[in-house]
């Protein structure tokens, strides 16, 4: 009897996943390992769990952690006979090869959420699961039959992955070119910048009473009317990096030599963290500039507005208007961003959340 089917012809898998994007990918790699048959004829029974996976200090997984966490609770026999995907945020990689999914011992698989980058990240995690588990299953075969040889795992449909050794791990890994990037990005996607919004909402509602003043004042449809298209995205452009340098280093989300030694794993890392924090401000520029467009039409008639440009008024004198006021509003919301936000800025970023499952996993066995 293997670790991946009983003699009924059915198997048990168990899948565990950090909090947060990668709890919902997991959810979808459940209900695509459920009730799916293997080439083997075993039928797979998955079940899910939310549990932290930590990492190490040095930010590689921690194994030892991750068994003593999943072994909590079923008796011996029961672990035995079940295999573990464990859906970690972790970005791991081998050199500038982003790591998707690594093969541990003869029961646990693991998939790294960020190496997927950020399309179809759910589906391509459930076809990697699937081959890796398919591929203990026949390796388990090959065992209890004496004929056990060096695993031919099938490539799923991950692109130009392939699979490799490392640390005596099978790991599957993407090609090297722009791998770096690619994971930067899936780090992104699995910071899921539009959360950030609403820990933005007392910056916002600073920006919106400051770019009022846009509205009722003529000072500033002149200026507005009188700026080039390349002053205004300057201007724009400005305000944006003001209130995302506010954000990042007041919080201090900004990964140092301190808290990660790798000089690659912090940049990454502090990229992944400028992009998402930009992201989420850029949103609440974008509602801002919708705002003060929106009240600058309703309040201001076009015939005002000629009289006080000294010309005649069109759409694009309103696009202006809006334009300026939103930057400038954008710069007096960085003094609304309070600490009361803090905790759901520092939720955004790889690091704080990685300290955050250390502890998390601390209290659970019971160490601290």
């Amino acid at each position: 009897m293997s670790a991946s089917g009983t003699k009924d012809g059915t198997g048990t898998v168990r899948i565990a996943a950090d909090p947060g994007f990668a709890t919902a990918v997991a959810e979808k790699v459940t209900d695509r390992l459920d009730g799916h048959r293997l080439a083997s004829g075993t039928v797979l029974h998955a079940e899910s769990v939310s549990l932290p996976l930590p990492p190490v200090e040095s930010g590689r997984p921690d194994m030892e952690t991750w068994a003593s966490l999943l072994a909590t609770g079923g008796s011996d026999e029961d672990q035995a006979e079940t295999i573990t995907v464990c859906v970690s945020e972790i970005p791991r990689r081998v050199g500038s090869r982003p790591v998707l999914a690594e093969i541990v011992g003869t029961s646990m698989v693991v998939l790294y959420v960020p190496s997927f980058g950020m399309r179809a990240v759910s589906r391509r995690a459930g076809a990697v699961a699937l081959t890796a588990i398919d591929s203990m299953r026949r390796r388990d075969d090959e065992t209890d039959d004496g004929s056990a040889t060096a695993p031919d795992h099938p490539t799923p449909a991950t692109g130009l992955a392939h699979w490799a050794v490392d640390s005596g791990h099978d790991i599957l890994v993407a090609p090297a070119l722009l791998g770096r990037t690619r994971m930067v990005a899936g780090m992104i996607r699995t910071n899921r910048p539009w959360r950030l919004v609403p820990a933005l909402s007392g910056a916002l509602a600073a920006a919106t009473a400051t770019s009022a003043f846009g509205v009722f004042y003529s000072s500033i449809w002149q200026m507005a009317a009188s700026m080039s298209i390349l002053r205004l995205m300057w201007v724009s452009v400005t305000a944006l990096a003001l209130i995302t340098a506010w954000l990042i280093l007041p919080n201090g989300l900004w990964e140092r030599r301190t808290r990660r030694q790798t000089g690659v794993d912090r940049a990454m890392y502090n990229m992944a963290t400028l992009a998402t924090v930009l992201a989420g401000v850029m949103v609440m520029y974008a509602a801002l500039f919708v705002v003060v467009g929106a009240a600058s039409a309703v309040v201001i008639s076009p015939e005002f507005l000629s009289e006080q440009i000294g010309r005649e008024a069109g759409a694009v004198d309103y696009v202006r208007l809006a334009w300026l006021a939103a930057s400038l509003g954008t710069v007096a919301g960085a003094v609304g961003s309070t600490v009361a936000d803090q905790e759901q800025i520092l939720g955004a970023t790889f690091g704080h959340r990685e300290a955050a499952r250390r502890r998390a996993a601390r209290s659970q066995l019971g160490t601290d």
